[in-house]
């Protein structure tokens, strides 16, 4: 018994001694961690039509998307085409097809056109059902590979946020549209329709084009671009074609679906969509809508850029005419000469850079070496201050491209100063202008492209020369043409010695000024000034607004390095106008 005891006191020590074992050996395993869930996959929809402009920047814009590329297919078709669009994306999807996870691709050559078609922006009966047919045929895609979500973009659609698509998906919505920013008051979603399914303009359209409004808001009609969620029972439903509807608009093909609800994102800036050309329009007017779209977002951000993986052949620059055109920019200023040299290349204009005369670089005696005093009796005409360094180096600037002019007997120039946002074909328009010009004979010395009107109800149109008029006082110089007469007449009055702003000089050279005393000083005030009407420029940003800046404004005293200066109480930069006569610079401010 003693030894049987014994036995089963080391049989159960031997368990308890492998127990331990085991226990220790399981506590020291190390588990993996649970792998984390793939995100949704996405179709991506292209179509694409006489799109080869803005394709480079759509595609760099897809390029830059911050989502898995193996968990995006792309479906692409294009058609009836009479530019390189086909080509375009077929270079493209050649070397993208190894990130994405699958790629479709359905070009077809021919025909360049539909039957009735007015021209190729001409939206005919039978391409609006065509394209619903292909929206169909790429949501019949995107459910047979069982995608979490398609998007459709149009091929002028910019999504120059590269967050777009995480941000649509976790706003967890059946259709949803990032609202898309043009060179108008145009957007990709209606805030009203009428029980036709015509657009209807409403009151809550402009506090959200203009973003007073922000959020994620229920529409009755989204279009151009468009995220729809897949996993969605509402969506199971949905068609493009047989449609349940569909509003016969100009520019675009817009889908009502009665069981879903569709939404509007504007809390983030996505990207931008072309203003459509209209029906009798060009693929070259296309062209010229988007370039003014990208000189926009090179202004107010962010900017576009072209796919890495598509050639964008050099674009062909020229002087319009001119023998000259200057860009005046301050070296310390490269990021307005980058943008500016970009917008003219875009607008394929050729222009010289210019270093500005840095105002305040120059002390006391610089100044006066250059020969430079200040007109008697001159002060600014709101904040009754002298004049500034930055005026001075303005001054000299243009100065002495007029002598560069005369020394090298050009016969006319273009100047711009690199603050400048240009109108819509302002190439074509300048060009029209300066050939109307040349066909009245018209004895010019300055055209004005861009300044501010004081009073521009009073000035005269131009005979024979449409959208031009006779020039009256007015501030700024952003841009203008100038003649080899013009310049000279500029030299002649020997301005710096009795120097004022130059935009303050110009008005008295031709004789609008309102100063009897300034306009003594100079006794030949017979410079011949006109003015485009309307204007083709416009400063990029006005007093106040972020990201005005003024070297002008915002100085010293020419005389005094003391005396800081800045725009407060010189209304010349407002965008407001200036002071209504009996109203003093402070008070007219704050009713500002």
């Amino acid at each position: 018994c003693k030894t049987s005891i014994v036995t089963m006191f080391r049989w159960s020590l031997a368990f308890l001694l492998a127990l331990s074992r085991t226990q220790c050996y399981f506590s020291e395993e190390n588990y993996t961690e649970e792998s984390k869930m793939q995100l949704p996959t996405v179709v991506i929809a292209i179509i694409a039509r006489n799109a080869a402009h803005s394709l480079p920047y759509y595609l760099g814009a897809l390029e830059r998307l911050k989502y898995p590329k193996d968990r995006i297919s792309i479906w692409a078709a294009t058609d009836h085409n009479i530019d390189n669009t086909t080509a375009v994306l077929r270079e493209w999807l050649t070397v993208m097809q190894q990130y994405y996870h699958y790629v479709e691709w359905r070009p077809m050559d021919k025909p360049t056109s539909y039957a009735g078609e007015l021209g190729p922006k001409h939206w005919s009966n039978g391409r609006y059902e065509y394209i619903m047919k292909l929206k169909q045929a790429a949501l019949n895609f995107a459910k047979k590979r069982w995608a979490d979500y398609i998007l459709y973009s149009d091929a002028d659609n910019i999504l120059t946020n590269p967050d777009t698509l995480n941000l649509l998906i976790a706003e967890n919505k059946s259709v949803i549209t990032p609202m898309l920013d043009s060179q108008s008051a145009y957007s990709n979603y209606w805030c009203g329709i009428t029980p036709q399914g015509y657009y209807r303009r409403t009151a809550e359209y402009f506090p959200t084009r203009n973003r007073y409004r922000t959020g994620c808001f229920p529409v009755p009609m989204v279009h151009s671009t468009m995220l729809l969620d897949l996993r969605k029972e509402g969506t199971k439903k949905l068609a493009f074609h047989p449609p349940y509807g569909w509003s016969l608009q100009l520019e675009r093909v817009c889908c009502v679906y009665p069981e879903v609800q569709m939404y509007l994102c504007n809390k983030e800036r996505y990207g931008y969509l072309n203003v459509p050309a209209k029906p009798h329009q060009t693929v070259e007017d296309d062209r010229i809508n988007f370039v003014h779209l990208y000189l926009e977002a090179l202004i107010d951000g962010p900017p576009m850029y072209v796919s890495r993986y598509v050639h964008v052949p050099p674009k062909q620059t020229d002087l319009m005419g001119f023998d000259e055109i200057y860009l005046i920019n301050l070296r310390r200023r490269p990021d307005r000469r980058e943008r500016m040299l970009w917008s003219l290349y875009e607008l394929e204009i050729n222009a010289k850079v210019v270093d500005a005369v840095d105002g305040a670089a120059l002390n006391s005696s610089d100044i006066k070496i250059l020969g430079v005093d200040i007109l008697p009796g001159y002060n600014d005409p709101f904040s009754g201050r002298s004049l500034t360094k930055g005026e001075v180096g303005c001054f000299l600037s243009h100065y002495y491209i007029w002598k560069e002019m005369v020394d090298m007997q050009l016969d006319k120039a273009l100047i711009f100063e690199d603050d400048v946002r240009f109108q819509g074909n302002f190439k074509r328009r300048l060009m029209q202008l300066m050939e109307e010009v040349e066909l009245a004979e018209l004895d010019w010395d300055i055209i004005y492209l861009g300044r501010k009107q004081v009073n521009p109800g009073q000035e005269e149109p131009v005979e024979n020369v449409r959208n031009l008029v006779f020039a009256g006082y007015s501030y700024w110089t952003l841009s203008y043409a100038i003649s080899l007469q013009g310049a000279q007449k500029l030299l002649n009055a020997e301005p710096l010695s009795k120097m004022l702003p130059v935009d303050e000089f110009l008005p008295i050279m031709y004789d609008k000024h309102p100063n009897e005393d300034y306009k003594s000083q100079f006794l030949n005030r017979n410079l011949q000034a006109y003015s485009t009407n309307p204007l083709l420029v416009q400063p990029c940003h006005y007093a106040g607004d972020p990201g005005w800046v003024s070297d002008t404004e915002t100085s010293t005293l020419w005389d005094n390095d003391t005396v800081r200066t800045d725009w407060r109480g010189s209304y010349k930069n407002l965008k407001g106008g200036t002071p209504p006569a009996g109203i003093q610079s402070s008070s007219y401010r704050d009713e500002l």
